[in-house]
């Protein structure tokens, strides 16, 4: 009888994975991209301890580089150098354009009364260091208090 019972539980595990084989996948939609997943990896990783691959410069060759940071494992990068793409939003032009003609009102920034201005003649403008100037530079933004002509010194 348990020989009998065994027999019939195989045969019914068998048919039961024959059954789930032949089932379709619902979300395979049979259009299969084939493509180069050593190069669409946007991570990698170390195939000695798993730890994650670093961007370096082999100096020497003078290419790019994913190097492991717990042991000596190099491997060459593909094709494409491009490590990240730092791409700005703002172009960093004239900023004269941004500062308000009522600024010189404002009774908090310095004030210099050697700063001749081209506009009206007059020799009292307010100035001050714009944040949005380039970093390097260290121009001044001038605003006359007469007339609200504004350059940059």
């Amino acid at each position: 009888m348990e020989e009998d019972w065994a027999g019939q539980e195989e045969q019914e595990e068998e048919e039961a994975q024959a059954e789930y084989e032949e089932e379709e996948d619902i979300l395979d939609v049979g259009d299969e991209v084939e493509t180069n997943d050593r190069d669409a990896l946007l991570m990698r990783f170390c195939p000695h301890d798993s730890s994650m691959l670093y961007p370096q410069e082999d100096k020497r060759n003078r290419m790019l580089q994913y190097a492991c940071r717990l042991c000596r494992y190099t491997e060459a990068a593909p094709d494409q150098p491009l490590i990240y793409r730092n791409e700005l939003k703002k172009e960093v032009g004239n900023v004269l354009h941004t500062v308000p003609s009522a600024i010189s009102d404002d009774p908090t920034l310095a004030r210099s009364q050697n700063a001749k201005c081209q506009n009206c003649n007059r020799n009292e403008a307010v100035f001050f260091q714009s944040d949005i100037a380039q970093a390097d530079s260290l121009a001044l933004i001038f605003v006359c208090c007469n007339c609200d002509h504004k350059w940059v010194n």
